[in-house]
């Protein structure tokens, strides 16, 4: 498999890169390095992504260039959407718990902004 992980397959926590190596020279970086979304897309995902964008998203252009139909086209575009974008709607819904938690008395702004900084 030839995917890097984005999630701790223990925990389900984000992973983190915490260094690089050249297996050329030796030379090592250490740090804390966070890991694109596209990692999260398998090697045919980004294949797609890339045609996609190569075609200005263009559906029939895609379904030209892959040889695949126009429903086919929609369904992998949905599903790279859904990997892209789940974060997005993760942190979205957070947000809304947050202030509904907030409002109903639940919750101070104090613990809300613990539990938003918790989450970066």
């Amino acid at each position: 498999m030839n995917r890097r992980l984005k999630q701790c397959p223990v925990c389900n926590a984000t992973l983190e890169i915490t260094g690089y190596r050249c297996n050329s020279c030796g030379t090592s970086i250490h740090g804390n390095f966070s890991i694109s979304d596209f990692a999260a897309l398998n090697p045919a995902q980004q294949e797609f992504v890339k045609v996609f964008i190569c075609c200005g998203g263009n559906i029939k252009e895609v379904e030209k260039e892959l040889k695949i139909s126009y429903p086919t086209v929609k369904n992998k575009l949905a599903e790279v959407k859904a990997i892209l974008c789940e974060a997005t709607v993760a942190s979205n819904k957070l947000s809304e718990d947050i202030l509904d938690m907030i409002a109903a008395g639940k919750m101070s702004v104090q613990e809300a902004l613990e539990k938003i900084n918790k989450e970066k």
